[in-house]
């Protein structure tokens, strides 16, 4: 007797080789993005490695506070995501936010979001929540990042890039994070996406956008613990504390976020921790470049692997146990 087999739907089959490809070119702009970076920022003759001292329980520590971070994040926005109506499992969901992350790497500013409306279009689930909870999430993450990079630094660290545009930037996007703008988000969606029927009562309520909030607070905290740990792991005596090195990585990190025209900011993000390494810690220049690729490395490496454990997880799950069907 031979069980009867379901074929895979053909726009399902279309929806994991688009994913399949969109991960490849993700995984290669990030090959190329670092190779970029190294020789921006490589220069270790003239970096002051005097100064530097490996020491790898710190390392670790650094690593580990990234990937949690990242995690976070994609639970973060699984959260929002199924508060607003989504129906994706948490790890799938989650697993599907960092995969799309990657996309940051291309060329455009569109990718992130388009591979995880894609994604979450193909499971039949609503692409118009997945985008209107992404921009808030990430508005939140924008906002947040500003604020506490402002108060850990104060204004006057900025001025590389002038106050006034950053806070400015900020408060535009902290308006994307009210009921109202992120209503016409969600209906522009549905209307550029063609969603109808019952998923239009979605509403993204308060309680939604105070967890993202909340959730990129305590994402900031778990980057500046990771980064102040690469700098105990890497600079010899090391006298940056954390809200100095939580400051800086925010504020680099915003930078080189809304660099529109650079892949994942590449050095827009590295000239501007240089810049804040210097103004918060009088790090001299050369260092500051080769923190700068270090912390490249640190963050893109912690980002392949949250995503793998991501993926894991899902995989894990996604096993029938002893007994079950």
């Amino acid at each position: 007797m031979t069980a009867d087999r379901t074929p895979a739907a053909p726009g399902r089959r279309w929806v994991a080789l688009g994913t399949a490809v969109f991960l490849l070119a993700a995984l290669t702009a990030v090959g190329l993005a670092l190779s970029g970076s190294w020789a921006a920022w490589g220069d270790f003759e003239t970096a002051g490695m005097s100064r530097w001292r490996v020491r790898p329980f710190w390392l670790t520590v650094a690593v580990a506070c990234e990937v949690v971070a990242l995690c976070a994040s994609g639970a973060v926005w699984a959260a929002m995501f199924r508060a607003a109506g989504g129906s994706a499992g948490m790890p799938e969901a989650a697993a599907a936010w960092l995969g799309s992350n990657l996309g940051r790497y291309l060329p455009g500013k569109i990718w992130q979001v388009a591979g995880l409306v894609t994604y979450i279009r193909g499971r039949g689930d609503s692409g118009a929540t997945a985008f209107a909870t992404l921009i808030a999430f990430q508005a939140a993450i924008v906002v947040t990042g500003v604020a506490v990079a402002l108060v850990a630094l104060g204004a006057g660290a900025f001025e590389v890039v002038g106050r006034w545009p950053l806070i400015a930037g900020g408060i535009a996007l902290a308006a994307a994070l009210t009921p109202p703008v992120l209503r016409s988000v969600l209906g522009l969606g549905r209307r550029l996406l063609r969603e109808t029927g019952e998923r239009n009562d979605v509403e993204l309520d308060g309680k939604v956008l105070c967890s993202a909030v909340v959730g990129s607070l305590l994402i900031w905290a778990l980057h500046g613990l990771g980064f102040l740990a690469l700098l105990e792991g890497l600079v010899l005596d090391n006298t940056v504390g954390f809200a100095a090195a939580l400051g800086v990585f925010a504020g680099s990190y915003v930078v080189g976020y809304l660099a529109l025209v650079a892949p994942g900011g590449l050095v827009v993000r590295e000239g501007m921790l240089v810049a804040l390494l210097a103004a918060a810690a009088a790090i001299p220049a050369g260092p500051a470049a080769a923190l700068a690729l270090a912390a490249r490395l640190w963050t893109t490496g912690a980002e392949l692997v949250s995503f793998g454990l991501t993926l894991a997880v899902l995989r894990f799950a996604s096993v029938p146990r002893d007994g079950e069907p």
